[in-house]
């Protein structure tokens, strides 16, 4: 029908612009911090919307391409289940680089044991459970497809009650709170959406097309909300100043102005080009243009013309 090809064409443009809303916030949080836990946060970005877009698009296009095929309901049924499954390593690194995010951003110590331990039992898991349904051991008693999707979403539950925990159970001494705010009630709030799409996924296709378009933006949706939260929170929290009294250190320290941050600012509010600060300084140019995009960003400003002014401003230098 002409209506569910609307559907799903809409599903795929709202899908794919929040998954990029998704990853560029992540980059835009590590360019600007230069964090390892903002790093992790891109990376589970990348790795889900690359699980989200093979395991969902690939099964849907699957499932409209099997019926133009001469196979057999076994043979049909067997590659529902195998193409959605050869898209789990990417899921599975992206629950990994999220634990590691969460317990990171709570001051938690990494464990060098933790992903000797996770990737083998988790993928061996995966993978004789598969050749358990393949080849028949474990019945399969609805479709393929609701198979599959309550499966997943199941463990995905599961992994975020573990992700939940340093968040009901933070440390004090958190190094990463200063700059960026996602606290307990953050996450209960992001834990209750994975609880609600679970929820949903678990009877997706009830209303046909429909509902299953409804559970695929909610899930683009609600997966993106962690960098969502980490940077509207982020401008909530950088607060300027009210006065001119402050010297250039007090400037630096309350816009968290690195040190070279700050040997550029005071270049550019001199007039150097930026070839003239990369030859100054022994760095090179795209770092210099990297230097003034987090400066900019940091200081809410677009050019070099209200940095000079900013600065003159707050600091009367």
């Amino acid at each position: 029908m002409w209506f569910e090809t609307v559907f799903y064409a809409v599903t795929f443009i709202v899908s794919a612009g929040l998954s990029v809303v998704g990853i560029m916030i992540a980059y835009q949080l590590y360019q600007i911090h230069q964090k390892h836990v903002f790093q992790l946060l891109l990376y589970q970005q990348i790795f889900l919307i690359s699980f989200f877009i093979y395991g969902i698009w690939g099964n849907i296009a699957l499932h409209e391409i099997l019926p133009e095929l001469s196979l057999n309901n076994e043979i049909k049924t067997k590659l529902t289940i195998f193409i959605p499954v050869i898209g789990i390593p990417f899921l599975v690194v992206s629950w990994f680089m999220l634990l590691r995010f969460a317990y990171l951003l709570n001051g938690f110590t990494e464990s060098k044991s933790f992903p000797l331990i996770y990737f083998p039992v988790l993928l061996i898991t995966v993978v004789v459970f598969s050749i358990f349904v393949i080849n028949g051991v474990v019945k399969i008693k609805t479709t393929p497809e609701l198979f599959i999707v309550r499966a997943i979403a199941s463990i995905n539950l599961i992994v975020h009650c573990f992700f939940l925990y340093p968040f009901l159970f933070e440390k004090k001494n958190n190094p990463i709170s200063k700059e960026v705010r996602f606290t307990k009630t953050h996450a209960l709030y992001y834990f209750l959406g994975v609880i609600v799409y679970s929820g949903i996924l678990w009877f997706f296709d009830i209303f046909g097309s429909f509902s299953v378009c409804i559970s695929i933006i909610l899930l683009f949706a609600i997966s993106i909300l962690i960098p969502v939260i980490l940077k509207l929170n982020e401008k909530q929290h950088i607060s300027p100043p009210t006065s001119n009294s402050m010297n250039f250190i007090d400037f630096c320290r309350l816009y968290e102005i690195s040190k070279r941050e700050s040997e550029i600012i005071i270049e550019i509010c001199t007039g150097k080009s930026n070839k003239a600060i990369s030859e100054k300084l022994f760095i090179t140019l795209q770092t210099v243009k990297d230097h003034n995009y987090r400066i900019y960003s940091k200081l809410g400003v677009k050019n070099r013309t209200q940095l000079s002014n900013l600065v003159r401003e707050k600091t009367g230098i």
